[in-house]
């Protein structure tokens, strides 16, 4: 009877176990940007008894590459191209190792100073105090890259984005770069600035930015349009060969499949996603996930 109370107990143990809820992280990044409710919008969506996803707040783009190369907690980030470019650049073997699982939405380069700021373009940044984003996020990696494209010379300033906005209306910075997708959070409710154009022909050549436009009335303090950049935004995850296969296409199966309930209830950037830009976007993709896509899209 002891052995039998034994069995029984371990059989119930193993079936408590088959049934626990898995967590996965997903990293995004600081609550001020686009990421993190982008990524909010996949927790509410996606999580279930089986798999409860996390909204990971993290520094951006590079913090998340390495969140997913060696933290066990966070399995998928989300990096944009110049980002994963420029880490390539530094550490190529290391990103070898990460891979494109669904193509995001895409971010525009957003140059913001005070209303009476003379500062009319990106080359009356030169001598001027700007804020880079905080080290190792998107804006700060496009910063690296705008400058060392275009040759400005600008003291930069590196710091927490939630701080950015104060920094500019009090003088502490002439201007600040935003890299995040439009509507950006903290510029939905900001006054007494404006954004301004950025043209450069050493960013046209650039294989990783594209030419855009925020139109009129975006925000409440806009008053014209602005010509920018933008730069595709990826979910990404380590480049796993035998494990978590299934794992990864549950993800992408369900983006793709919620994909109309997320672009009407979501934040508005959804409206941009197109699970066939898996295809389209340089970066490598797993081959898990782009089956996954393509098996959802078939269904529909």
């Amino acid at each position: 009877m002891k052995k039998i109370a034994i069995a029984l107990f371990a059989a119930l143990v193993l079936a408590q176990g088959a049934f626990a809820q898995t967590t996965v992280g997903i990293g995004s990044a600081q609550k001020t940007g686009t990421n993190y409710p982008m990524v909010e919008d996949i927790v509410r969506v996606c999580s279930n008894n089986q798999v409860k996803y996390e909204n990971v707040v993290t520094d951006g783009a590079l913090d998340n590459i390495f969140k997913i190369y060696g933290d066990k907690h966070v399995q998928y980030g989300v990096i944009d191209e110049a980002a994963l470019v420029y880490q390539q650049g530094l550490d190529p073997k290391m990103m070898e190792r990460i891979v494109m699982v669904f193509p995001f939405f895409s971010m525009e380069l957003n140059l913001v100073v005070r209303d009476n700021s003379p500062i009319s373009s990106i080359n009356d940044l030169a001598g001027r105090k700007v804020y880079e984003g905080a080290e190792g996020s998107s804006t700060w990696v496009s910063t690296q890259v705008v400058k060392g494209l275009t040759g400005i010379k600008w003291d930069g300033l590196s710091f927490s984005q939630t701080e950015a906005m104060d920094a500019l209306k009090s003088g502490k910075v002439d201007a600040l770069f935003v890299v995040a997708g439009t509507p950006v959070g903290m510029l939905t409710k900001a006054t007494g600035v404006r954004l301004v154009s950025i043209n450069n022909a050493k960013l046209d050549a650039f294989g990783y930015y594209t030419k855009t436009m925020i139109p009129n009335g975006t925000y409440a303090f806009q008053k014209s349009s602005a010509t920018t950049y933008k730069v595709n935004n990826v979910i990404a995850t380590f480049a796993y060969k035998n494990q978590y296969q299934a794992e990864i296409a549950a993800l992408v199966t369900c983006i793709t499949h919620n994909l109309g309930d997320l672009q009407r209830t979501g934040h508005p950037k959804w409206r941009d996603v197109d699970p066939l830009d898996i295809e389209r976007i340089k970066w490598a993709a797993h081959p898990a996930a782009v089956k996954a896509i393509k098996k959802e899209l078939s269904r529909q």
